[in-house]
């Protein structure tokens, strides 16, 4: 692996890419990942063998992620910041096979504005395409109380702080990375972020009023019924027109 080169763990980009060959979504396809971070899966399924133009708001990161890039896959991964009001910000009439809507992008704003960025995303899905997304679980918040949760990544340790409003529906989290070096825990970085957690039932009528009809609804990647101990759902959508 190339110095520099930040993929995310194996298992999720072959998740993925099992989701999508199942939904008939080969190998060579088109996608679009908007919001795609830092590009960690973006990489992942463009060295799958997909073409991917992955978009994201935060100019730092894209910059980092195009400097990541490995010469093998530069011609299938194209990556580029804009704002989110722009999103994704591509120029008319370009279409992809399947879009990527991961990174619980949704109940970030207000809902006019969820609609409005999925109407975008519409407009440049092919006759026939898929739209991907995730978001987290309201019942899996709403049942655990507590405020600390851990999880590896590699040789990261990421401590995640958060807490939950079961009237307004918000979700609060805090993140503190950490590198293992050797018996120590060095400090990385911080992130936050807040958001309204939606229920199925919920993202079903933000999709209807964007265009989109909802057509599945998982508690993971491996299309297990959603049940309150799943954190993440997926979701599958397609054009209602």
């Amino acid at each position: 692996m190339a110095a520099g080169i930040v993929r995310p763990p194996l298992e999720d980009v072959e998740a993925i890419r099992m989701f999508l060959q199942e939904e008939g979504i080969a190998l060579g396809a088109h996608l679009l990942d908007a919001p795609c971070g830092i590009g960690r899966r973006a990489i992942g399924l463009a060295e799958s063998g997909y073409e991917i133009t992955a978009i994201d708001t935060n100019e730092i990161g894209i910059a980092a992620a195009k400097e990541r890039i490995p010469a093998a896959i530069a011609n299938r991964l194209h990556l580029a910041a804009v704002p989110r009001d722009a999103m994704p910000g591509i120029s008319a009439g370009t279409r992809f096979d399947a879009i990527l809507c991961l990174d619980h992008a949704l109940g970030r704003r207000s809902t006019a504005d969820d609609v409005a960025f999925l109407r975008r995303l519409e407009a440049h899905a092919r006759p026939g395409g898929k739209l991907i997304l995730d978001f987290l679980n309201r019942d899996f918040f709403a049942s655990r109380p507590r405020p600390f949760a851990f999880h590896t990544i590699g040789s990261l340790e990421q401590h995640e702080f958060r807490s939950f409003d079961p009237v307004t529906s918000a979700l609060r989290l805090e993140w503190k990375f950490y590198e293992r070096v050797g018996e120590n825990l060095k400090h990385r970085t911080d992130s936050s972020a807040e958001l309204v957690l939606l229920t199925p039932r919920d993202l079903a009528a933000i999709l209807g009023q964007s265009g989109w009809r909802m057509v599945g609804a998982w508690g993971g990647w491996h299309r297990e019924a959603v049940t309150a101990d799943h954190r993440k759902l997926i979701v599958l959508a397609t054009p209602a027109g």
